[in-house]
């Protein structure tokens, strides 16, 4: 995870962080650059570390390398730090479209496995030969414990992976288990529009850009979750 995280690290561009937030469900890191303001967000871990001192403003007028070195830890912290690196990376060519319907579309009459309980699972049994969702705290009885990713994982037509596990440190462990030719997808947003992802056997990474900022960390900061977030759209890059 560390070579990973380095080498998003690397493709970033020089900016200044103007603020960081840190919301009941999600992370954003605003920064500025010769193109203006941009607001990177991350999923939040539980007991991130320095909530208090972030409060305070002790991130404000950092590097945002600087602050995305935090994402190559092991800590509740990479939440800052992915987020810094998805306020500062450079923007690719994208595609106006939600990653769930581009795994809709490839798991039809397919085997899909699932990597975290997403909102569109019910989607997916209903088109997908079979759907096999796997999660570490299961939230209901279809749920598959991740400890038997090892023995099903290979069997996946589509992969579907959430983009916490590069949060966790679980991202390589799941890759492990994909067979090659499975169409992989990586999404939430955590993820990193970058194509160095590609490297790592994605076919496409989903994830979200900031559009209207005030409006975003006002309800970010006022408890809201990711999907209800305002100010935002959901893009998506594919491998060419």
């Amino acid at each position: 995870m560390e070579l990973l995280v380095e080498r998003l690290i690397e493709r970033t561009e020089d900016r200044t962080v103007v603020s960081a937030h840190l919301g009941e469900f999600t992370t954003a890191v605003v920064s500025s650059g010769a193109d203006g303001w941009r607001c990177g967000l991350a999923s939040r871990l539980e007991g991130i570390g320095c909530e208090t001192e972030l409060k305070g403003g002790c991130a404000t007028g950092m590097r945002t390398r600087d602050l995305a070195c935090l994402a190559a830890g092991s800590g509740p912290e990479t939440s800052l730090g992915m987020a810094a690196i998805n306020s500062s990376l450079p923007r690719p060519e994208l595609e106006e479209l939600n990653a769930a319907d581009l795994i809709e579309e490839k798991g039809r009459d397919a085997r899909v496995a699932v990597i975290g309980h997403f909102h569109f699972t019910e989607r997916l049994r209903a088109s997908a030969r079979e759907t096999m969702v796997f999660e570490l705290e299961p939230k209901d009885e279809r749920d598959l414990p991740a400890e038997r990713m090892a023995e099903l994982l290979p069997s996946a037509d589509v992969v579907a992976v959430t983009g916490l596990t590069l949060l966790n440190g679980t991202f390589l462990d799941v890759l492990a288990h994909c067979r090659p030719g499975a169409f992989k997808v990586l999404l939430g947003p955590s993820v990193p529009l970058s194509p160095v992802l590609f490297d790592y056997g994605m076919d496409a990474v989903g994830g979200a850009v900031v559009r209207d900022i005030p409006a975003l960390v006002h309800a970010l900061t006022s408890g809201v979750n990711f999907r209800g977030l305002p100010g935002r759209r959901t893009v998506l890059l594919r491998k060419r």
